[in-house]
């Protein structure tokens, strides 16, 4: 059952409603959709992607904190604006070994459509 505080939709709602629709927040903002249950091929590619993933986070759990720090710091410069964890986990699986931080930051337009 979703839980709903204030009028619906106007304040915060998450959870499930009835198999159809899924309420929740994502970067402090309110947003439904409609529930579905994802599939779960296990194909030996996606087996593959999976432990670059858990590779990446390990590497992330192992690192000082310090370098985690310069990893949060050079993740502001980024657009849109990302954590450094997830800044670390782009560049662990874009670069073949223990990354290191771009000199540039990657940055996408700030188009949301392309129109």
């Amino acid at each position: 059952m979703a839980r709903v505080n204030g009028p619906f939709l106007s304040i915060d709602a998450s959870g499930k409603l009835y198999n159809t629709l899924v309420a929740s927040i994502w970067k402090g903002r309110n947003y439904m959709r409609g529930h579905f249950i994802p599939t779960n091929p296990n194909t030996d590619a996606q087996k593959v992607v999976r432990n670059m993933f858990k590779a990446a986070v390990l590497a992330w759990q192992t690192l000082y904190w310090a370098d985690q720090d310069t990893w949060n710091i050079a993740a502001r410069d980024v657009y849109p604006p990302i954590s450094g964890f997830n800044y670390f986990v782009s560049q662990y699986c874009l670069q073949t070994h223990l990354p290191t931080i771009p000199a540039i930051a990657p940055k996408k337009a700030k188009v949301i459509h392309r129109r």
